[in-house]
């Protein structure tokens, strides 16, 4: 049986504020002001940052409820459109990669994220990432910042496949592409409703990492009460990710002890 450990991104294996409001708030109003500053929009847009963020968040939601998920860039390129903006493709995505490249230097890990990856590398596990990320280069630097990114076999994000982790669908195309069965499988992330409740309903077995989970709710404007209820489905709950590695064997009971180092 081929063990497959997939792991949500931020506030699982790493952490990003200003990042995470940038994906879910503020963007287009961010990129809306800074087109301005650079004279491809009028100076008076930068008066409508507000009606973006608005809108942006209206399409968030619309987002979450149908599954099917928009990159950064098309989220970016609707709500200018839906404020009578008509910005050439090339300007959408040098603003998008610029104010997304600007979170970098925030990113931190986890506190034991890369002690627990190396737990499960050396017992044999295969691992994967889902994330519901807007803009996937993101994810693959962050990664690659904090020196993780060489133990992940797969980043499967939302804006790759065009599908929000509301959709089953996206936890089902990791376990794939690692080669396994759903059931062979376990996720873990700080969202209960999209980490936990989804990735059950994919056929996976779940973990909920609660360390940042009431900010992250906070974050993706979920109410705490939604959260805590989907989080009761999850197999196992862990604090820290001091926690995981044996909470994982208790699912995978002949997992083995991890090799030191």
């Amino acid at each position: 049986m081929k063990k497959v450990v997939l792991f949500d991104f931020h506030n699982t294996l790493a952490t990003c504020a200003s990042w995470l409001e940038l994906e879910i708030t503020t963007l287009p109003g961010l990129a809306l002001s800074r087109l301005a500053g650079r004279g491809v929009l009028d100076a008076g847009a930068r008066e409508r940052t507000g009606e973006a963020t608005a809108h942006f968040k209206a399409l968030r939601q619309r987002v979450r409820e149908s599954g099917v998920e928009l990159s950064a860039v098309q989220g970016v390129t609707q709500v200018l459109d839906s404020l009578g903006y008509s910005v050439p493709q090339a300007e959408t995505e040098s603003v998008v990669a610029e104010l997304e490249n600007e979170c970098l230097p925030e990113v931190e890990m986890v506190e034991g994220a890369d002690v627990a990856l190396r737990q499960l590398h050396n017992a044999g596990c295969l691992l994967g990432v889902v994330s519901s990320a807007g803009y996937p280069l993101f994810v693959e630097m962050a990664l690659e910042k904090l020196g993780l990114r060489t133990y992940f076999n797969e980043v499967v994000t939302s804006a790759g496949e065009g599908i929000y982790k509301s959709d089953p669908e996206i936890f089902r195309r990791a376990v794939s592409r690692l080669g396994a069965r759903p059931s062979d499988a376990v996720h873990i992330g700080d969202h209960a409703v999209y980490d936990v409740r989804t990735a059950k309903a994919a056929g996976l077995s779940a973990i909920w990492f609660v360390a940042e989970a009431r900010n992250t709710a906070r974050l993706h404007g979920t109410e705490w009460s939604t959260v805590a209820e989907a989080g009761e489905e999850a197999d196992a709950v862990v604090e820290s990710m001091a926690e995981l590695y044996d909470a994982i064997s208790a699912l995978y009971m002949n997992m083995g002890r991890p090799t030191s180092g």
